[in-house]
């Protein structure tokens, strides 16, 4: 509304000059020049140099474990963490963004958590980096003629970092501050890996996200391992929006690294021997859907998946159903994991987890967050350890 106000303002100031006697002036001739003007400045103005956040976060969880030899554990960690998120335009686009989330965590009698299974090996302090990625968008512009460029608008984004796994519901759920986890962790030894590759929309129908990875998870080493290849296609945004529906089809093929205790079958380990390089394949299926009930909103997630550690075979599956109140001051949820691996004995991993929150502030954009979470996780099944029952409670803030 303001470029039309300006415009007709500029109008009506050259239609009520008089011309001299004699010239003839056309009343319309500096209209295009004075929109495109009015346009460049107000873009100028919001979008040139682009934007930012910083936000804080800090967590602190008590979690006890009964084993079967009656033995009970305090396992506790606290930490202070932030998330810094830069956004790069020029006056008409977005060209780039930064992102970087990270924490200082101390820890202390370590029980084997979903939510914190790389800390087997840390020191009781250690600052930990989880998010660290450039995506720039709309990467091939530049060697794309200006009709290719209109048409493949969003197609081709490029990231380079460290960020989830391209498989399964991670790379739209942000479980950095949760209890609950999905299923990457547990099957890879990693959620997340150092990667570069491209991503964006095939269509009105579908995203996909297409990477190599390093293999290594957490650090950046190369120790022989050949890397990760990782393919996805997903939905796109618009069955969310209409339908309150996510899926996707994924497949992860080549080698990575292994070096936490938990997440290798002792045939894995001989194999690999002393170089810790697993031969990894896995094809997997995943889906979210949500649906408004009475009083709130059901959400039902599962990831499936099956491949091979060098000649083990692998299967793996995650059924998750939660429900949050209207208000989203209350919610629950209840999940089922499992993962199979075909060894000589003690082939499973499996746990049944019940989940209750109560939140001070969730807003829907996930800008604002602050809750208690009290999570029970009985294991029904453990390659390694005990089949115990671990308590936790967690206060969680993100500001």
């Amino acid at each position: 509304m303001k470029i039309k106000s300006f415009v007709f303002m500029a109008l009506m100031i050259v239609l009520s000059l008089k011309p001299a006697i004699g010239e003839s002036v056309d009343p319309f001739a500096d209209l295009d020049g004075l929109v495109a003007s009015a346009t460049l400045n107000l873009g100028s103005g919001q979008k040139a140099g682009g934007s930012s956040f910083f936000k804080n976060e800090i967590m602190t969880q008590f979690s006890f474990s009964s084993g079967d030899n009656g033995a009970d554990e305090v396992y506790h960690r606290h930490s202070y963490g932030f998330e810094f998120l830069k956004k790069f335009a020029n006056e008409v686009s977005t060209t780039s963004s930064f992102n970087l989330q990270a924490r200082l965590v101390f820890r202390r009698q370590f029980v084997p958590l979903v939510s914190d299974m790389e800390g087997e090996e840390r020191p009781e302090l250690f600052f930990e980096y989880h998010n660290l990625y450039f995506d720039f968008y709309n990467a091939l512009d530049s060697w794309l003629a200006p009709e290719a460029r209109a048409r493949n608008l969003g197609r081709f984004n490029f990231r380079l970092g460290r960020f989830y796994l391209p498989f399964g519901l991670n790379l739209q759920t942000d479980t950095h501050g949760t209890i609950l986890q999905l299923t990457n962790d547990r099957n890879f030894g990693f959620e997340r890996d150092w990667y570069a590759g491209f991503w964006g929309a095939l269509d009105k129908n579908l995203n996909y996200d297409l990477y190599y990875m390093l293999g290594s998870g957490y650090e950046i080493a190369a120790r022989g391992q050949s890397g990760l290849i990782g393919a996805r296609v997903s939905l796109s945004n618009r069955f969310l929006y209409d339908q309150g529906l996510e899926a996707g089809l994924a497949i992860i093929t080549g080698e990575r690294l292994s070096k936490h205790a938990l997440m290798r079958s002792r045939s894995v380990m001989a194999n690999a021997g002393s170089r810790q390089i697993v031969d990894t394949m896995r094809v997997g299926l995943d889906g979210r859907y949500g649906q408004a009930v009475k009083g709130g909103k059901m959400t039902l997630t599962t990831e499936v998946s099956t491949g091979k550690d060098e000649t083990d075979d692998v299967f793996t599956q995650l059924y998750q159903l939660d429900f949050l109140r209207r208000d989203r001051k209350f919610g629950w949820a209840t999940q089922y994991r499992r993962f199979w691996q075909e060894i000589t004995h003690n082939e499973t991993d499996a746990s049944l987890i019940g989940e209750l929150t109560w939140y001070f502030n969730n807003d829907v954009g996930n800008t604002n967050l602050e809750w208690i979470k009290l999570n029970i996780e009985k294991k029904l099944a453990a390659q390694n350890g005990n089949e115990e029952t671990i308590t936790s409670l967690q206060y969680y803030r993100y500001w």
